[in-house]
């Protein structure tokens, strides 16, 4: 999966929303509770693509071209956000399934790079080699 992420800010996540005019798929509150029952320390903001898992160029491709339609035209409202919310962190990020046995590779084109950069929005990838002899053995 991959998501245009805002994170580590004070102001409440519906601001990021009524500035961006885009619906998040997600938003974390200071304060809520994480999984480990601890409270959370900062607010956060997220818009999902599309895909749950990447698995290859195209399947990347295709989402980040989905956040940046989401994004495009909206460089003085990220402007306006990094202003008035302050985030420590406007960028797309998520993971990238690559088989073992394969060769894959991934690309920005120039256009999203632009909107990336017109925005100030960062882009980055965990990369997880899926090994099925791995996952074979040990589900012996």
């Amino acid at each position: 999966m991959i998501n245009l992420s805002i994170s580590d800010f004070d102001a409440d996540p519906d601001r990021v929303t009524a500035i961006l005019g885009i619906e998040p798929t997600s938003i974390v509150r200071k304060g809520d509770p994480m999984r480990s029952g601890l409270p959370r320390q900062r607010n956060g903001w997220s818009l999902a693509g599309p895909s749950e898992r990447l698995r290859n160029g195209v399947e990347h491709e295709n989402a980040v071209n989905y956040l940046i339609e989401q994004m495009r035209g909206r460089e003085e409202a990220f402007a306006r956000l990094r202003r008035e919310v302050r985030p420590k962190q406007i960028a797309i990020y998520g993971g990238f399934y690559q088989p073992y046995d394969e060769q894959c590779g991934i690309w920005l084109e120039p256009l999203a790079m632009r909107v990336l950069a017109d925005c100030g929005v960062g882009w980055g990838l965990d990369l997880f080699v899926e090994d099925e002899a791995l996952k074979n053995d040990s589900e012996v």
